[in-house]
């Protein structure tokens, strides 16, 4: 019976889990939960964090925090404080996707916590969430951090101009420096933290200058200012040239009126963008394959193509196919994106997905409201921040963040979409 018991309950690797919470209450709650063997041990959050360094010798140390919704503000400051004092510590949200306490979890995303421990889960899933990070690389800080840092690039190539590409990749970037920010779980504190560079949203699609019209932005610093100034982009030169968006996007496009044509290669420009921002979205839309630089397909990490149910887009989707093979980056970083889906409007997104052999990454509904606000200078978060639209970009902006993505539970989707609608920021 020992020995059954033992197989079915693996003795778990050494492991030291501190818990960080403002009351002791959680580490009792918590501890019901652990695989046998598995202990916490607590801190107050209000503690100093000088004790970790005797903690964490020998054993492989894993850090707690307490993500339910009255504590997710002041998890979130100790989160920030540890990752500049100990980047090589895992940390681990702790909280629920209870309707009542998902706000807490949303403010783990935004601070870029990959892995999450949901109390309402089972004890073999919080163990599979506590191995996963405890086996985890993490970097260690004797290492600079430029050294180690590479963001996430991904290509948002509309196969047609007029796909809706660049007001997907505004809407997009926006939502995803929003869960990249840190700050309180419900936004109510009366000093904003400063905007991180989360997500920047590079506008290379024509016409030129469509995203800084959504956005509603007017840019002193462009592209080919950037390129002439590759070599000295850094944090401060893209806090104090590049413009950011009221909910601390940044951006940096081509000036309106600004012609079409090949390009100039942005290869090491774009290497050091990735050593600045976590995500770097590049918006392609219009542009002919042709006329991309050949080292953005290449080093690119996904290659997500905007289409909509028309027959002539479908056209051109295949011949984009076509291109990106012959230039040997159809891969599988490409993947679909339908965008303004209607249920009676030709093919669905599925047909089409397995009519062109591609993983069809997200469907995108028609919204007449999207428009609407566009022709106002608006977002559609502005206007509508519960519209099924917006809720439809969830797959794409977990997929933006592999690990994230992997770490959030299939089921926990739809609770973060609707959470995601009440996102707020400042217009002024």
């Amino acid at each position: 019976m020992s020995a059954s018991l033992q197989l079915l309950h693996p003795t778990p690797p050494p492991m030291n889990l501190v818990l960080y919470a403002p009351a002791r209450d959680l580490a009792t709650l918590l501890e019901a939960r652990l695989p046998v063997g598995m202990r916490v041990q607590w801190q107050d959050s209000a503690a100093p964090i000088d004790a970790l360094d005797a903690q964490r010798r020998g054993t492989p140390c894993v850090i707690l925090l307490d993500y339910r919704r009255e504590a997710a503000g002041l998890s979130s400051e100790l989160a920030r404080h540890l990752q500049r004092s100990h980047p090589d510590l895992p940390l681990v949200a702790v909280g629920s996707t209870a309707p009542d306490q998902v706000d807490g979890i949303v403010a783990a995303v935004r601070m870029g916590l990959r892995d999450i421990l949901d109390l309402e889960s089972t004890t073999s899933d919080i163990d599979a969430v506590l191995r996963r990070a405890g086996a985890a690389p993490h970097p260690v800080r004797s290492v600079p951090a430029d050294a180690v840092h590479k963001a996430r690039l991904v290509l948002l190539l509309g196969v047609r101009a007029g796909v809706g590409s660049s007001t997907l990749a505004a809407h997009l970037g926006v939502l995803a420096q929003q869960l990249g920010h840190p700050g309180a779980a419900d936004g109510s504190s009366a000093e904003p933290p400063p905007p991180s560079n989360a997500t920047l949203l590079l506008d290379l699609g024509q016409p030129a200058g469509d995203a800084a019209l959504y956005l509603n932005l007017d840019s002193q610093f462009h592209y080919d200012d950037a390129l002439r100034n590759a070599n000295r982009i850094d944090a401060t030169l893209v806090r104090t040239a590049m413009t950011r968006h009221p909910g601390g996007l940044t951006l940096l496009g081509q000036p309106a009126g600004s012609e079409g044509g090949l390009i100039a290669d942005p290869a090491v420009l774009v290497q050091r963008l990735r050593g600045v921002f976590e995500t770097v979205l590049c918006d392609l839309g219009g542009v002919p394959v042709r006329q991309v630089p050949r080292s953005l397909l290449n080093s690119a990490d996904e290659i997500w193509l905007v289409a909509d149910q028309a027959i002539s887009t479908l056209v051109s989707l295949d011949q984009v196919l076509k291109q990106l093979d012959a230039l040997g980056v159809r891969d599988a970083r490409v993947q679909l994106v339908v965008n303004r889906h209607e249920e009676d409007g030709g093919l669905s997104p599925a047909q089409i997905a397995a009519r062109f052999s591609l993983p069809l990454l997200a469907t995108l509904p028609d919204c007449h409201r999207l428009r609407a606000s566009a022709n106002h200078g608006h977002l559609l978060l502005q206007d509508a921040p519960r519209d099924p639209y917006l809720r439809a970009l969830t797959p794409l902006l977990l997929h933006l963040d592999e690990a994230a993505a992997r770490a959030l539970p299939r089921s926990w989707r739809e609770k973060i979409a609707l959470a995601l609608g009440g996102l707020q920021w400042k217009s002024k």
